[in-house]
């Protein structure tokens, strides 16, 4: 699916700002409305969940619940999927190992129909990429055209710089040689320490012309905010895409959404 021809937007420069983990925190939640950007994904499992508001949601689909607090279980009592104690395994690697991939769809199907109870749902995406075995790639792949959503599906160069199983990339390759569905190049800054965050978000004058998604996990700085471990890193986004530097390297790029993705491929 060629979607910058479709739009008329070939040869352009053309950026998805996407807030991750919405449902997460309070805090969460609070810096994106503060922001006034549109486009995030929902962990449904995730105490806040049914605080997001947005134009442009979808559903972050978790298998994970990575930290001893805050700490969220699946929807559907699939035993592959929970540790001792019911919640989600901590890590992908831990999902790799034990999710049965029949326990993987119907714990999917449950965070999308909740997510559509909730909001108006336009696309999908991984939760720390645990849908990238390439059995639970084919399960994502296959709901995404049942639902109508578009799935975030990462360019190959992209999948080529993570540090995924032998095997996994191959698989993966050839899901995307497939697929209808678009690629586009992910922007990432989440490992970058929180003092380098405002030099990445500088940095995008660089890039030349293509269809990104710029990933951000901003969050208010708030007591609530501050007990996940990673608080300085969220923090860090949200004050670099509140300053006007930032936002004048933005609004260099042409902006989209998820839905008008989404249109394109209802128009065929």
């Amino acid at each position: 699916m060629k979607v910058l021809e479709a739009l008329g937007l070939k040869g352009r420069r053309v950026l998805i700002l996407h807030h991750d983990d919405l449902g997460l925190t309070h805090a969460q939640n609070e810096a994106h409305l503060s922001l006034g950007l549109p486009t995030g994904s929902v962990l449904l499992p995730a105490a806040w969940a049914s605080g997001v508001r947005g134009q442009d949601l979808g559903v972050h689909l978790a298998l994970t619940s990575e930290w001893e607090a805050p700490r969220y279980r699946p929807l559907t009592p699939g035993e592959s999927l929970r540790d001792e104690q019911g919640f989600f395994l901590k890590s992908p690697e831990e999902v790799w190992k034990k999710a049965k991939a029949v326990e993987v769809e119907a714990e999917l199907r449950a965070q999308i129909e909740a997510a559509f109870r909730l909001f108006t749902p336009t696309h999908l995406d991984s939760h720390q990429g645990s849908l990238l075995r390439p059995d639970l790639a084919e399960v994502y792949l296959r709901l995404a055209q049942t639902y109508g959503l578009m799935p975030l599906l990462p360019a190959l160069e992209d999948l080529e710089a993570l540090p995924l199983p032998q095997g996994f990339l191959l698989e993966l390759a050839r899901l995307l040689e497939k697929t209808p569905f678009p690629t586009l190049r992910l922007l990432d800054p989440y490992t970058l320490p929180p003092e380098n965050r405002l030099g990445f978000y500088l940095g995008l004058s660089q890039l030349p012309p293509g269809l990104y998604q710029l990933i951000h996990h901003s969050a208010l700085p708030t007591p609530e905010g501050r007990a996940l471990p990673d608080h300085k890193t969220r923090e860090a986004d949200f004050f670099a895409l509140s300053h006007p530097e930032v936002r004048r390297v933005l609004a260099e790029f042409h902006p989209i959404t998820w839905k008008d993705i989404q249109e394109v491929w209802r128009r065929g």
